[in-house]
């Protein structure tokens, strides 16, 4: 969320000097409008116009107008206008200022070409009778004796919950209805209808796929539901030397480097540990220190990475995402790049279904397989424990006083090498299950 914002207000910056560069436009930002009944909003940019007319902007730092139900520029939009015109100020035209996801940064940023103004005024127009009326409840709540048990999020799927169900919604267990596998909102709302949310009073006979039937029977039944012969065949096809691998990257609304463009991440670092078919395990690594593209990570990589062997990964499209996109950086690393995609396999493919454990809560990240497969490891140790927060350490770092860069570093390094560990762990953990 702090990355967001900090991204936001960057963009912002980059809107400031467009309209500067612009001249004799009558631009005002952060303008605040305020009603007698409780209405507040902040507008990005304001813009008075030659004709009389006045036009709002609504400055997002994507790269496109979102229209999702977690994510509505258009309704976002749609509430200052409103709250604008019941304050008092007539709104006539409303863009939404966005990314241009194709823009290339070619030396210093320009504003022009990496910003689109997209005109959602007749959008927004749509959606004002309904919008309103929404406001209008909001406020009619708040003035009443408020009854703050649940939200409307108990309805919707786990995806489109807001960031505060746990606290709305203390009723819910963990795990939950919510918590099974592409659950869609109808089969919710006929659960809810049975007062059923905990997965242990989900009937026998209720519908349900083969992929959440089965996290419910984990449940019931107290243990996982473990498919060994898919584990077996998985792991036997794996050729030695195992090369467990991980990315870590970076990206910036602003491109940071030329060549990249907004919100396209590259990679700034790579943990391996190598497993020989003896049993011996060695640990490789690479942090780049300067805001630069990965042609010294790719050179490592290729002293680190042997020509034969699998990469052993978790959620293997990324990874294979970010080699396709240094292939397209580096045409000459082309070949290597792609070879090690074909060597590639997704060890968390594994307990989507032929291990399943209610105990996962609906997810197969690694720290929830880890927690559960292999409790005496964790990441609570470490100064860097998530994506987000590597990819904000890494970026601190680069600007960082030269005293406190090689902690930074360290503590980078550190999150990196317990992923590939982690990967290590719970291939021991499967190779076990199965002899």
């Amino acid at each position: 969320m702090q990355k967001l914002l900090r991204e936001g207000y960057e963009v912002e910056r980059y809107v400031k000097q467009f309209f500067d560069s612009a001249g004799d436009r009558n631009v005002s930002f952060q303008a605040e409008f305020r009603t007698d009944d409780g209405l507040y909003a902040r507008v990005d940019a304001l813009e008075s116009m030659g004709n009389g007319a006045t036009a709002l902007y609504e400055i997002k730092s994507s790269t496109s107008v979102k229209t999702d139900a977690k994510h509505n520029h258009i309704k976002d939009a749609c509430f200052q206008k409103i709250c604008a015109e019941r304050a008092g100020q007539h709104i006539d035209r409303v863009f939404l200022v966005h990314l241009n996801g194709d823009y290339v940064r070619n030396g210093a940023i320009e504003p022009g070409a990496m910003l689109v103004f997209a005109d959602i005024t007749e959008a927004v127009e749509e959606v004002v009778p309904s919008t309103s009326k929404e406001i209008d409840a909001a406020l009619a709540f708040l003035a009443s004796e408020q009854n703050m048990s649940g939200c409307s999020c108990v309805e919707k799927t786990r995806a489109n919950h807001c960031d505060a169900f746990a606290i709305f919604n203390p009723e819910v267990p963990t795990p939950s209805i919510y918590s099974l596998p592409r659950l869609r909102a109808n089969k919710i709302d006929d659960l809810r209808s049975m007062n059923v949310l905990g997965l242990d009073d989900v009937p026998d006979d209720f519908p349900l796929s083969e992929n959440q039937r089965i996290v419910v029977d984990s449940f019931q039944e107290g243990e996982p539901k473990v498919s060994v012969q898919p584990i077996r065949q998985f792991l036997s096809e794996l050729i030695f030397p195992l090369y467990f691998f991980d990315y870590e990257t970076f990206s910036s609304a602003v491109p940071l480097l030329d060549r990249t463009s907004p919100h396209k991440h590259f990679p700034v670092q790579y943990s391996l540990h190598i497993l020989d078919a003896d049993g011996l395990l060695h640990h490789k690594e690479y942090l780049e220190r300067e805001a630069r593209l990965p042609d010294r990570l790719l050179d490592r990589m290729k002293e680190d990475i042997g020509p034969e062997g699998s990469l052993v990964s978790w959620h293997a499209s990324f990874e294979k995402t970010q080699s396709r996109q240094m292939a397209a950086l580096f045409p000459d690393e082309a070949d290597f790049l792609n070879d090690l995609n074909d060597r590639m396999v997704d060890l968390e493919d594994l307990f989507k279904t032929a291990y399943v454990d209610a105990r996962f809560d609906g997810s197969t990240s690694i720290k929830k397989v880890l927690q559960v497969v292999c409790p005496h490891l964790d990441y609570s140790d470490l100064d860097v424990q998530d994506g987000a927060s590597a990819m904000e350490s890494w970026k601190r770092m680069l600007d960082a006083a030269p005293e406190e860069v090689d902690g930074i570093a360290q503590s980078l390094l550190r999150y990196c090498e317990r992923d590939t560990f982690a990967m290590v762990e719970i291939y021991h953990f499967l190779m076990e299950l199965i002899s």
